[in-house]
């Protein structure tokens, strides 16, 4: 059974700090990370925004590593939500450590997950996939809803914002439109989709990852594997 967020209190519980298990390849100044989510979350924590928080139950917010769809002896980490809001953003956010002092770094992402949402399909506000956009994300502070939004520049929709970026959407071409087939879907950051940022005092930075809905309807992701490769500029 899913963990349904029933109240403001719980949700707050569930986004508290995260430490990321963070064996990286690599060198510190130019690390590379990379998280299986088969057998564990590895630190990161699920975050919705974007919403009013004082009626969670009827956008049906739930997450944690489940069994996937398309083989039940393995896990991701899933994520789901009814975009009631016409904006719900869901992700996905650790805090990653021991990187240079007030550093300028640059960051790649490469996501693998499954998706339902079929290429081409009518949807309520929006597609089901087409209209909901991937956005790669940093911030100093821990990203969390303050009030209605993100405490983050994230963007809006199908915006970059200052503290994100659009690196695809979740519209698979093996995928149907009435939502009964899970298939695999990659996505990573290119060119202008790579994020930059300045590490705090302590050498730490929070990267998150997730959806921007333009869709009106549910959505229900799995992450499988997240690699992170970090540049010292």
């Amino acid at each position: 059974m899913y963990n349904k967020i029933t109240s403001v209190l719980a949700l707050s519980l569930l986004l508290g700090g995260c430490e990321l298990d963070l064996n990286s390849g690599g060198n510190k100044e130019d690390p590379v990370y990379s998280f299986d989510f088969e057998q564990s979350d590895h630190g990161w924590k699920a975050g919705f925004s974007d919403y009013p928080p004082d009626d969670p139950d009827i956008y049906e917010l739930s997450s944690g590593l489940k069994h996937l769809p398309t083989d039940s002896q393995k896990q991701g980490f899933m994520l789901s939500g009814h975009n009631r809001s016409d904006d719900l953003f869901m992700y996905i956010k650790g805090q990653f450590t021991g990187l240079e002092p007030s550093s300028r770094y640059q960051a790649d992402i490469s996501v693998n997950f499954l998706t339902n949402a079929g290429e081409g399909c009518m949807g309520i506000g929006g597609a089901p996939g087409e209209a909901v956009w991937m956005k790669f994300g940093f911030g100093e502070q821990e990203p969390m809803q303050a009030d209605y939004y993100l405490n983050l520049d994230k963007g809006v929709q199908n915006n970059n914002g200052k503290n994100a970026k659009i690196i695809g959407d979740i519209a698979a071409k093996d995928a149907n439109c009435e939502g009964s087939i899970y298939v695999e879907k990659v996505l990573a950051s290119t060119g202008d989709s790579r994020i930059e940022f300045t590490t705090g005092s302590d050498g730490s930075i929070w990267l998150f990852v997730g959806t921007d809905s333009g869709f009106e309807g549910k959505t229900t992701l799995y992450y499988d594997k997240i690699d992170i490769q970090l540049k010292r500029l």
